[in-house]
């Protein structure tokens, strides 16, 4: 197996490549590059998955192990560029959503662009607010009213989809947590579109949400996962209880080179 470590961007994000198998013959040597990144002070971990052709439940131990290392330094892991087997493998542990720290990425490129997302520099290319009635009745339609609004950037589907979903778990909280009234309450969603990331605020009204996943981390709890789903799916989560009440779960996605996103949303 071969691996090379590479610092980027003043070591804030530490791109680690490998070549071959993992196994436990080869784990450990994995491990020991993995935790040295960390200890020169490297936090937020890609590992480029592109070139394995193997991994057991030796890689699945290890990333249980850079997981614990990571959640109390506030670091995050992204597993990136899995081939489809791998990929199988990672999706049978469970891991990837699950343990707070740890993110999937299409590849290294992808992952590095949303860590390294900073304030954006220029003004908002537009932006748009949803607002529906607190009930589970208005969910499928506010996830297809984002979609749609996010229609003209040209988002790639799978973007799409994580978006679609992660947008959708901050509603539910919402609805369930913070709509004291029900459907007298309401919900909204603020749009915010940029070249290279697109902003979503997903607002409440009751007595706030923390943004604590109540599974703990368990694959198993039978509730609990949104906050995991969220976390996993985009590029930054962040939860705001609100001076007047409610809370802002903001979510951004960085949106790769691919996108069009000088076009304007379309109007309702």
């Amino acid at each position: 197996m071969r691996i090379q470590a590479d610092l980027e961007h003043d070591a804030r994000v530490c791109v680690v490549s490998v070549e071959g198998e993992i196994d436990a013959a080869t784990a450990p040597e994995l491990e020991v590059a993995l935790e040295s990144a960390i200890h020169r002070g490297c936090l937020n971990l890609v590992i480029d998955l592109e070139r394995v052709t193997y991994a057991d439940s030796s890689a699945l131990g290890l990333i249980v192990t850079l997981n614990r290392e990571l959640q109390p330094r506030n670091g995050r892991l992204v597993l990136a560029g899995a081939s489809r087997d791998v990929s199988r493998i990672l999706e049978l542990s469970g891991l990837v959503g699950a343990a707070p720290t740890v993110s999937a990425a299409t590849d290294a490129r992808d992952a590095v662009a949303g860590l390294m997302l900073a304030e954006p520099h220029q003004p908002p290319l537009w932006q748009q607010t949803l607002q529906l009635p607190a009930a589970t009745e208005s969910l499928a339609r506010m996830r297809a009213d984002v979609c749609d609004a996010l229609g003209p950037l040209g988002v790639p589907e799978a973007t799409q989809f994580d978006i679609r979903v992660a947008v959708g778990e901050a509603l539910s909280n919402a609805i369930r947590h913070g709509s004291p009234r029900g459907d007298v309450d309401s919900v909204t969603v603020g749009i915010t579109a940029y070249s290279d990331r697109v902003v979503l605020v997903v607002s409440d009204c009751g007595s706030g949400f923390s943004g604590d996943a109540a599974a703990d981390g368990d694959p198993y709890a039978s509730s609990g996962r949104g906050v995991m789903f969220m976390r996993a799916l985009m590029d930054h989560v962040d939860f705001e209880r609100l001076s007047g009440g409610g809370t802002a779960v903001t979510l951004i996605k960085h949106l790769g080179t691919t996108t069009s996103a000088e076009r304007t949303p379309t109007q309702a």
